[in-house]
């Protein structure tokens, strides 16, 4: 079973909208200066692991490659846990449709591992790739 650090590792995710497959909302967490939005599952995934990039943790075990000399737009990654977003405001936003902690504990093989907390008393879901989260997001989230 992993354990969350929610004071200081995990990213709270809030689901404002999800219709026919498409998610949008927003990330928070202790060590960002301000929410990130995402508009779609590609966007909520390419924000996360910039956030994990700027902020160092947990360590790609791959290098990163772009193909375009293009900047990189900057995350919202604080520097210590005293510039980032206060515990309170984390705590307190939750999503539309929606919300869960995300923890990634490894980068490893070129994707993640780690678990997400529905915050509904079920306990985490561990989770061995970004695939195998988005199966979970999708099944979660998908009408039956």
């Amino acid at each position: 079973m992993i354990s969350f650090n929610y004071e200081t590792a995990a990213l709270r995710v809030c689901i404002d909208r999800a219709e026919a497959g498409c998610l949008s909302g927003r990330i928070l967490g202790r060590r960002m200066k301000q929410e990130a939005p995402f508009s779609d599952i590609g966007s909520l995934l390419l924000q996360i692991e910039a956030i994990l990039d700027e902020q160092k943790a947990p360590q790609a075990f791959q290098r990163g490659r772009r193909f375009s000399d293009k900047p990189v737009e900057p995350v919202p990654a604080a520097e210590s846990l005293e510039d980032g977003m206060p515990s309170e405001a984390v705590q307190a936003a939750h999503g539309a449709v929606a919300t869960f902690c995300l923890q990634i504990v490894t980068r490893c093989n070129a994707t993640w591992q780690g678990a997400v907390d529905w915050l509904d008393g079920l306990g985490p879901q561990s989770f061995d790739s970004a695939l195998e989260l988005i199966k979970m997001l999708d099944a979660r989230l998908s009408p039956h």
